[in-house]
């Protein structure tokens, strides 16, 4: 699947342009204009879908703080340029990239500098010139690590046979034992998983939930605002009962049993899980 990442940057005098791109240095102007012309048509923080010729492309716009700007913010996009038609559920995946990324950005003091490399005005020493060539880089790293992330997005399946063993892994299994309660912001739900799982990657987990279709935000498309709400499939809410119950059992079991011999314990608690599993077929 052929795709690539361009970030575009509003210049304040001559409007909206091509920051950067990956891994094609250089767009043609056919390319840059289309690019152009939907950051313009975008005024509030969204992710705005649109085709054009041959080409899909998925845009995020959002703002960052500057002591540079007029107005103390710079305008920004990410958009992801795909050669063919990507599903719906590779789309969501790709919004959660955005919102990952966008907000590591907005974390980043003084990065705005980096926007400022052609602009004499602000390189009035070997300090500041210093802090917009290093910014500059971390820029452009940055968008590089947004192609990479979708290429993982891209390329990572759960096999139909390790579907079981995914939803039981305790993280993947809380996480939608959570969401079973109801609907919450990708924000509130962020801060829910780091809190208990402060080492994993959030993001990259729920681009996986999405790419398997254990989840869905929906209505992301052409001028939906954030914030973005998070459900649960309705068919994996009630494995995720199912999973519940069998555990619940299987805790009872072994507490009944607990005894006798460690192996007959073992062994009666697989003939039970086998059970459960085969009443689910």
């Amino acid at each position: 699947m052929e795709f690539f990442t361009i970030l575009s940057y509003f210049n304040k005098k001559i409007g909206p342009l091509v920051f950067y791109s990956y891994p094609y240095n250089d767009l043609g102007k056919y390319l840059k204009d289309r690019i152009a012309n939907i950051m313009n048509q975008v005024l509030t923080e969204e992710f705005v879908i649109f085709s054009f010729g041959k080409y899909h492309s998925l845009n995020y716009y959002f703002e960052i703080d500057s002591d540079w700007a007029r107005g103390s913010r710079e305008a920004l996009m990410l958009s992801a340029i795909f050669v063919e038609r990507i599903s719906m559920e590779m789309e969501k995946a790709i919004l959660t990239i955005c919102i990952e990324l966008s907000d590591w950005l907005k974390s980043k003091k003084n990065i705005f500098t980096g926007f400022y490399e052609t602009n004499s005005t602000h390189y009035q020493d070997i300090k500041s010139q210093n802090i917009i060539d290093k910014n500059l880089l971390i820029i452009k790293s940055w968008v590089e690590e947004f192609y990479t992330a979708i290429l993982e997005a891209v390329q990572e399946k759960v096999e139909e046979e390790d579907i079981t063993a995914f939803i039981e892994k305790e993280n993947i299994f809380m996480i939608l034992k959570y969401l079973s309660r109801g609907p919450i912001t990708i924000e509130n739900l962020k801060e829910w998983y780091t809190n208990k799982y402060p080492d994993d990657n959030f993001y990259k987990l729920i681009r996986n939930l999405i790419t398997v279709q254990m989840i869905v935000i929906p209505n992301v498309g052409r001028s939906k605002n954030p914030p973005f709400n998070v459900y649960i499939a309705e068919d994996i809410k009630t494995i995720v009962r199912f999973i519940s119950l069998k555990n619940r059992l299987l805790k009872e079991f072994i507490n009944k049993h607990q005894k006798e011999n460690p192996e007959v314990i073992e062994k009666r608690a697989r003939n039970l899980q086998e059970i459960i599993e085969n009443s689910l077929l």
